[in-house]
């Protein structure tokens, strides 16, 4: 049997989890996993303390939730809720392959595309590939939050709780809150969502009136100012605020604060 199984770091992904105001502002991961089962594995019956979704990548089986069998096939995912017995088996013939995803909702709240035990046809196979392919990757811990809201968007979307779109560019604005210290590009940002990079600037625009780009800029500005106003230098400031160049973070302040940073806070 072929198992791999990562239980995350709850401090490391509690720095960096969505902050928005949607469903997904208390989603936190906790596990991720792979297995290629042999012929007839069952497990169960067991509890477990958070949501842990299995998609199946190969194979059949059936799922056993309060008292319900169901089959479950390729492309399909059976839901596991916290504090519930359950039992998974896979059949002899074709066995399951299956990666898997666990979080909790800090809140209590879950969207209402979690409610039904298996979710047929799910269109999300990228998503358990990527976990499957990166297992071994000790950085891949940083990349499981995003899997976990493009999932939770994708299905969502898909039972009609949810708008996708507004969510890709609330996404958006509440990632770049958190990391606009950071190197960060809109492509990165648009390659994490599997979508275009044009789109995602259009639904954007549309949702708060600016581009991605000019919202990143206008929020490193203001932090600016705040940094400024607590005594730390140019310099500093510039530095924690995602800006290399000093110089071009001297042009950008004055142009949008009308003054040049050395002006401004306890240092002028």
């Amino acid at each position: 049997m072929n198992v791999k199984s990562k239980h995350i770091v709850r401090e490391q992904i509690m720095g960096q989890r969505y902050a928005g105001r949607s469903i997904y502002n208390d989603l936190l991961p906790v596990i991720y996993g792979y297995e290629a089962c042999k012929p007839g594995h069952s497990f169960g019956p067991a509890v477990r303390s958070h949501y842990l979704l299995h998609y199946v990548l190969e194979g059949e089986g059936e799922f056993i939730r309060r008292g319900e069998t169901y089959k479950v096939h390729k492309g399909d995912i059976f839901v596991i809720e916290p504090d519930e017995v359950t039992t998974y088996r896979t059949g002899n013939i074709k066995p399951w392959e299956y990666s898997w995803l666990g979080f909790e909702f800090l809140g209590g709240q879950h969207p209402a595309c979690l409610d039904s035990p298996v979710i047929h046809k799910a269109p999300v196979r990228q998503i358990f590939t990527q976990i499957k392919e990166h297992l071994s990757d000790e950085e891949y811990n940083e990349r499981i939050f995003i899997l976990c809201c493009e999932l939770m968007m994708t299905l969502s979307a898909r039972t009609g709780s949810g708008s996708r779109d507004n969510d890709y560019a609330e996404y958006t604005r509440n990632y770049l809150d958190r990391v606009y210290m950071q190197h960060v590009t809109i492509q990165e940002i648009a390659d994490s969502l599997f979508i275009d990079r044009r789109y995602l600037t259009a639904l954007f625009h549309d949702s708060f009136g600016l581009s991605p780009k000019e919202y990143l800029t206008e929020l490193r500005l203001r932090k600016a100012t705040e940094f400024l106003e607590l005594g730390y230098s140019v310099s500093e400031t510039a530095m924690m605020t995602g800006f290399g160049d000093i110089a071009n973070f001297s042009r950008k302040y004055k142009a949008y604060h009308g003054v040049s940073p050395s002006r401004t806070g306890k240092g002028r």
